[in-house]
This record gives structure tokens, sequence and C-alpha cells, in this order.
């Protein structure tokens, strides 16, 4: 009885030879999706450094907006008192 309950199973070594090959294709695939990952982050701190280039806030102000000088430009219809 045994013996024919065997039979019908696939055998241990070629299980364990699918458990190996099936063990490989996940490290081939992590390690894959390790690579574009890291690549990704790379791309963003690049970008977040070209960011930070861009918008320093280091700068000195102009003298343009000085005191004493509007921003808002009016109308003289605005001005008029009724």
């Amino acid at each position: 009885m045994n013996v024919h309950n065997d039979a019908k199973r696939p055998s241990d070594q070629s299980l364990n030879a699918r458990l190996v090959l099936l063990a490989a294709a996940q490290l081939r695939l992590s390690a894959r999706v390790d690579f574009l990952v890291a690549r990704w982050l790379e791309r963003c701190a690049t970008n977040a450094e070209v960011a930070q280039r861009w918008f320093k806030t280091d700068r000195k102000p102009t003298r343009e907006f000085g005191t004493g000088v509007s921003l808002v430009v009016s109308s003289p219809r605005w001005d008029e008192s009724p």
C-alpha cells in the first residue's frame, strides 16, 4: 500500500528542484525590484537637490519695495469721494 501511494506522488527530488527554481526566481525578482527602487530614489534625491538650489531663500531683498512704495495700483475713480 505504501508503494502505491509513493508512486502517485511526485518524487522528493523533483519537488525540491521546483522549490529551488522558485526560490531562484524570487531572488531574481527581488533583486530587480531593489535595483529599480534604488534608481527611483536616486532620481528623487537628485530632483530634490536641484529644487533646493532653485529656491534658495538666502538672496538679499531688492530695494524696489522699500518704505513708501505702494504695490497696489488704484484707479482714480476709486479714490474719488461721493
